[in-house]
């Protein structure tokens, strides 16, 4: 079975391939990708009115995550009728290579989120050896998922930030997300498990410094993927199985550890701190270091020099 390409590193995930959803009359589009160029994740936040509509087949299968505002919800799917209400943290999944009659009877403001297509079929064949993973998710309605909500509340907050640097962020969040809908929302039999084979070690010790060494730069997976040697999705569990995290994770945690170390060391404005560690602000150090540290980088730096 070969591999599915990736999406081409100036591709964007466009509207188009999604159900529509965010171009509606009765929705406000508050926020979306788009713009910022992501590529294997397409995010719209959306506040929404009540409106009613079958919705037809789409390139992939999407989630509306509920962010605030509790709404009845009512989905017709294969012409069985299932009612529910949607709540803050919950989300429903919408089916991909089917048609679907959707009715919103409140307001809530939703996220909608779709991972590109490939990026689906690759984790389901390295995973799962499935060439048609959509055909495989259970139709969830009005679910909680924890890990889910997670990776929905951090994308908002990339969407808030507004930050085209964000997009390798969004590749990162687009496998993760594809890994969690299969694997916990999916009908798909794992296959046999065996243990994940690390990098070759000079390859990985190269793929580690090439980090260390470009915390300031975008790191793309496809970057990565070709110090180690492997393809993305194998990086992805190498780092899992041998790091205990993400790509995107460990990334997040070198350029905290980076920027702490400048504040102790230096003197340069914490705002060129930030860049110099990979963030795309002053004000997105702070909210990451603030996350990581429980403290701001300025009350970092003040205690140091005391």
């Amino acid at each position: 079975m070969s591999t599915p390409a990736l999406p081409a590193p100036d591709e964007v995930f466009l509207p188009g391939q999604t159900h529509g959803i965010a171009q509606r009359s009765e929705v406000q589009l508050l926020r979306e990708s788009a713009p910022l160029r992501w590529r294997g994740l397409y995010a719209s936040l959306v506040q929404e009115s009540p409106w009613s509509a079958d919705l037809p087949a789409a390139s992939t299968a999407g989630i509306a995550y509920c962010v605030s505002k509790a709404s009845p919800v009512a989905r017709t799917l294969s012409r069985v009728r299932r009612e529910a209400v949607l709540r803050p943290q919950q989300f429903s999944l919408l089916p991909g290579q089917s048609t679907s009659r959707w009715a919103i009877s409140g307001r809530p403001r939703i996220l909608h989120l779709y991972v590109h297509d490939a990026i689906f079929r690759q984790v389901a064949d390295e995973l799962y050896g499935s060439a048609s993973p959509l055909r495989e998710l259970i139709p969830r309605l009005c679910t909680h998922d924890p890990v889910i909500a997670h990776l929905a509340e951090t994308t908002i907050e990339l969407l808030c930030e507004g930050d085209t640097a964000s997009r390798y962020q969004a590749d990162h969040l687009a496998y993760l997300l594809a890994g969690r809908l299969l694997s916990h929302h999916s009908s798909l039999t794992p296959r046999k498990s065996v243990a994940v084979p690390a990098p070759r070690t000079h390859r990985w010790r190269r793929l580690l410094d090439h980090i260390e060494d470009h915390l300031a730069d975008d790191l793309s997976l496809e970057v990565m993927a070709e110090r180690a040697g492997m393809p993305v999705t194998q990086l992805w569990r190498s780092f899992r199985a041998h790091l205990g995290t993400s790509p995107h994770q460990y990334i997040l945690q070198r350029r905290l550890e980076h920027a702490r170390r400048l504040l102790e060391d230096g003197t340069e404005p914490i705002a060129e701190i930030a860049v110099q560690a990979g963030f795309s602000s002053q004000s997105h150090l702070a909210s990451a270091f603030r996350k990581h540290f429980q403290i701001t980088p300025a009350q970092h730096r003040r205690q140091r020099r005391a």
